[in-house]
């Protein structure tokens, strides 16, 4: 509909505005439900100069198109100066407005001197004052307030850029609330090259938008897949970081169909087990460099590799556990392979004679059957060590130099990683058949991913951010079907949709960790981290009973979390020290006290949906769970109780 106001689109959720008049449009959003009107620019547009070598914002937008076409809202925007034209559309899906910034209807006239670098949609739609809340998609969720923050702005990718990884922004949505109202946006397609910026003026106000990412280098390729934006309208009084959970959830489940635990248990043994069993790391050793020693040399009077736990020591630690009453374990097996954990990769074999070699892992295998465990491998898809006699250098990104990238420093030295759309078909069947056949009967543990996305420039090989993520995700597939179910690292949900199982992200309401996660606290050189007032568990409410979440940790706090939140519990041990902790009496104590508590009183936690989260005070929560389970904690009197009831704290844990 033309009014003498703009063009309108009515909509379950509200009325649509666009002001098509000369300079820049605008819109605004009246939702059905009452409130505030939300009123924002179309959109923000950055260049590449070329000629100037750097980014600059398009400082004038000419319409050259604006009329409502199969009920949206239809404009092309001309940066005149830059010779870009653009398309964006606008309309009401369901009780949404969604944003379409089709790649398809970008022109680049001038594409020698001027590309696109990236466009902001609506980027002031979701701004609130001193009295309203911004959520940001940082690590599982950061809640901040504008008042009495600083003048400042940044922005960040969605899923993470490396050289700013503490961020973990693993979930492609952010929002706000204000007393009148707010609103929640998903970034629905082209998350893999998803903006998130937020901002504060000094003044009391606060900015959050999303936007897409074209191109950071000149030389980038181009991600053809449609970008779009969805934007719920909350009436006021609305939880924030509620809306935002059941949105997440709602993508997940409705376009990635991603099933139930509940689902993927009736169709994989390996997937029930897990479920209910307390997940273990039997660490054997590793060389005694990199990251994980802190990157210090190597003292002359230790031998390089450092063996703790031989297959026959494990066999014996595992008969402790079953003996002690722990009747239930999912095991990986971390370091078997050679030069030890993280030490060759993508060489698997041959199997360490130090451990006691094939023979001895076989050994393992049955006894840990044989005790009613399921048992795995610590194996790495991604990782590509320099130094393994099985390095390829066309299968792996290649830096914007052409080189072969160097992403870190670990057992085996430095190591790159493997582009996984670039590996020969049936090359990672090659890798994890052979593993499946010495007898292991656990779903496969896949570590080091997913990871913050690159581009890759190799000459051949190469491609953006999403063909990445395509790669990640294949290795992910083809572990589910080789080993009926899979499990990996962090969970930036483009990899989560495939997993499991995961290790990532955490959320511990206790100390050190409140009132954030320390991991992004120390960098208050990007400006970010001086918006971020508290972490919360978005990412644990959307997808709580769809993935497993391991918590880590053998306390009594440890023990309270994972009730509080339904996870799986997870340790490591070895035999001797140097590396992990070693199982002794009082260790196998702790996991009994644990298994009990945790795994087999509360495990049923696990599968059920978590529907509810408030903090009730400093470090106190409570959560409540589809079955009407709910649970309090209160982390800094050691108290919890579920259902009213007090649970007391073992006294091994004590």
């Amino acid at each position: 509909m033309n009014t003498s106001s703009g063009l309108c689109v009515d909509g379950p959720a509200g009325q649509l505005r666009v002001e098509a008049d000369a300079g820049m449009p605008g819109v605004a959003i009246r939702p059905r439900q009452g409130g505030r009107e939300w009123t924002s620019p179309l959109l923000g547009l950055e260049i590449i100069n070329r000629m100037e070598d750097r980014v600059d914002a398009a400082r004038e937008l000419r319409l050259m198109h604006a009329a409502v076409e199969d009920g949206a809202v239809h404009v092309i925007l001309r940066d005149v100066l830059h010779g870009v034209t653009l398309g964006l559309w606008l309309d009401w899906e369901g009780d949404e407005l969604r944003a379409l910034a089709p790649p398809s209807e970008l022109e680049e006239a001038r594409d020698v001197l001027y590309l696109v670098h990236s466009i902001m949609v609506l980027p002031e739609l979701m701004r609130v004052g001193a009295d309203g809340q911004m959520l940001l998609p940082v690590n599982t969720g950061a809640l901040c307030s504008p008042a009495g923050k600083p003048r400042l702005r940044d922005r960040f990718l969605i899923y993470g850029e490396q050289e700013r990884w503490e961020l973990a922004p693993t979930l492609p949505v952010c929002g706000v609330q204000s007393p009148a109202g707010g609103v929640v946006c998903l970034a629905r397609q082209g998350a893999t090259e998803a903006w998130c910026a937020a901002g504060a003026d000094g003044a009391g106000n606060g900015t959050v938008a999303m936007g897409a990412m074209f191109r950071r280098q000149w030389i980038d390729p181009v991600n053809w897949e449609q970008r779009e934006f969805r934007y719920g309208f909350l009436p006021k009084g609305a939880d924030l970081v509620l809306a935002a959970a059941a949105r997440v959830r709602r993508h997940v489940v409705e376009d990635f169909r991603k099933p139930t635990l509940a689902e993927r248990a009736a169709a994989s043994p390996q997937c029930a087990y897990q479920q209910r069993a307390y997940t273990m790391k039997l660490f054997h050793g590793m060389q005694l460099q990199g990251i994980m020693m802190g990157q210090k040399d190597n003292p002359e009077k230790e031998l390089f590799y450092k063996r703790v736990l031989s297959f026959k020591q494990a066999e014996a630690g595992l008969r402790k556990l079953k003996a002690a009453g722990v009747e239930r374990a999912y095991l990986q097996s971390v370091g078997w392979n050679p030069k030890g954990h993280d030490g060759a990769w993508p060489t698997d074999f041959p199997i360490d004679r130090r451990l006691g070699g094939e023979a001895g892992l076989r050994a393992l295998i049955a006894t840990a059957k044989e005790l009613g465990y399921h048992i795995t491998t610590h194996l790495n898809c991604a990782s590509a060590f320099f130094r393994s006699p099985d390095f390829v250098a066309d299968r792996v990104i290649h830096d914007i130099w052409g080189k072969p990238k160097v992403v870190g420093f670990w057992g085996g030295g430095v190591k790159s990683t493997h582009w996984g759309l670039a590996l020969p078909e049936g090359f990672l069947e090659s890798r994890m058949e052979p593993l499946k056949a010495l007898g292991f009967n656990g779903m496969q543990y896949l570590d080091g991913i997913g990871n913050p996305l690159y581009v890759n420039y190799h000459p051949v090989n190469g491609g953006g951010r999403c063909d990445h993520a395509a790669g990640i995700n294949r290795y992910l597939d083809t572990a589910r079907e080789v080993f009926g179910g899979v499990a990996t690292e962090c969970g930036f949900l483009y990899c989560a949709v495939h997993a499991d199982a995961l290790v990532m992200p955490q959320y511990v309401p206790y100390p050190p960790n409140p009132p954030f996660s320390p991991w992004p606290l120390s960098r208050t050189d990007w400006p970010i981290v001086n918006l971020l007032d508290r972490q919360v568990p978005v990412w644990q409410l959307a997808l709580h009973d769809l993935v497993t979440l391991e918590q880590c940790g053998m306390g009594w706090k440890e023990a309270m979390n994972a009730i509080l939140f339904g996870r799986v519990m997870r340790d490591e041990w070895s035999a001797e020290p140097g590396i992990m902790p070693v199982l002794d009496d009082a260790r196998v104590a702790r996991f009994k006290a644990i298994y009990d508590l945790v795994t087999d009183r509360h495990g049923h936690l696990v599968t059920q949906r978590l529907t509810h989260w408030e903090p009730l005070a400093d470090r106190v929560e409570r959560t409540r769970f589809a079955d009407g389970t709910e649970v309090v904690a209160d982390f800094a009197e050691g108290r919890l109780t579920v259902n009213g009831k007090g649970i007391p704290c073992p006294a091994a844990l004590a």
